[in-house]
C-alpha cells in the first residue's frame, strides 16, 4: 500500500483477512486449548479453562488481525508507514486522540439512546432493554471482577492497548483505504464504518459504533496518522471498561 492510500487490494481481500482473523484463527486456537485440556497438559477448574480459552481466543484473533494485514500490505512493497503507523506532530497527536476519546464516550451516549428510540419504534421497551443488557452483559463478562486476576489483566491489556491499535490499522490504516481507492473517501468512510460495526456483532449499539467509526475514519483522514485514532480508541475502551467493571 502506498503512502498515498493506493493499493492493489480488493474488497475480497479484505473480507478474506477479516473472516481468517475473526473466525479460522481464534477457532483454531480454541481447539488446540480443549486439545490441551483433553490430553492432560491443562487441568485446570471448568472456569479456569473458560478463562483460558476466552484470552487465546482473543490474543489469536487480535495476533491474526494485525499481523495478516501487515502481510498483505508488505507484500504490496507498503509498510507500517504506509498504513499510518508515523508520526506527524507527536504532542498533538496524542493530546488530540485523548480529547477525541473523551469526545467518542458522549457519543457513544448518545447514540446508545437514539438506538433505543428507534428500536422501540418497532419493539417493545422491555425487549429494547433485554437486548441492551444482552449486549452490555457479553462487555461486562471480558473484564468480570469474578475472573482470575491473569484473565482480568490480560484482557484489560487487550481491549485498552492491543484492540486499538490492530482495529485501527485494520479498519482505517487497510479496509478505509482500499474502499478509498475505488469509490472515493465519503465511501470509504461509511464502508469501513458499518464493516466496523458489523464486526461487533451488535444490535442496539451498532448505531453508536458506526458513528466511532466515523469519527475515527475522519480523524485518520484529517491527521494522515493511525497515532490519533488510536490514542482516542484506546480511551474509549478505558473509560468503557472502567464504567463496566465499577458500575
Amino acid at each position: 500500500m502506498k503512502p498515498a492510500g493506493k493499493t492493489n487490494s480488493s474488497v475480497w481481500d479484505v473480507f478474506f483477512v477479516l473472516f481468517l482473523s475473526m473466525a479460522v484463527v481464534p477457532t483454531l486456537g480454541i481447539m488446540c486449548i480443549d486439545w490441551f485440556a483433553a490430553m492432560g497438559i491443562i487441568s485446570d477448574s471448568l472456569d479456569t479453562l473458560k478463562q483460558i480459552r476466552m484470552v487465546t481466543a482473543v490474543s489469536a484473533q487480535e495476533a491474526a488481525l494485525f499481523f495478516l494485514t501487515w502481510g498483505v500490505v508488505k507484500s504490496e512493497g507498503g509498510s507500517l508507514a504506509s498504513l499510518g503507523f508515523r508520526w506527524q506532530r507527536p504532542g498533538a497527536d496524542v493530546a488530540l486522540g485523548i480529547g477525541i476519546g473523551g469526545l467518542l464516550v458522549g457519543i457513544n451516549l448518545v447514540g446508545e439512546h437514539v438506538s433505543r428510540f428507534l428500536f422501540s419504534l418497532f419493539m417493545t421497551d422491555s425487549r429494547v432493554m433485554e437486548l441492551l443488557l444482552q449486549e452490555n452483559a457479553v462487555t461486562g463478562k471480558i473484564i468480570a471482577q469474578g475472573q482470575e486476576d491473569w484473565a482480568r489483566i490480560s484482557m484489560a491489556v487487550l481491549i485498552i492497548c492491543v484492540a486499538p491499535i490492530v482495529e485501527e490499522a485494520f479498519f482505517r490504516g487497510y479496509a478505509y483505504n482500499v474502499c478509498k481507492a475505488r469509490w472515493g473517501t465519503t465511501r470509504a468512510v461509511l464502508l469501513s464504518s458499518l464493516l466496523f460495526a458489523g464486526v461487533h456483532m451488535y444490535i442496539i449499539h451498532f448505531l453508536p459504533v458506526f458513528l466511532l467509526g466515523v469519527i475515527l475514519a475522519l480523524v485518520y483522514q484529517w491527521r494522515n496518522t493511525l497515532v490519533t485514532p488510536i490514542v482516542a480508541h484506546a480511551m474509549t475502551n478505558l473509560i468503557v471498561a472502567v464504567a463496566l467493571y465499577y458500575f
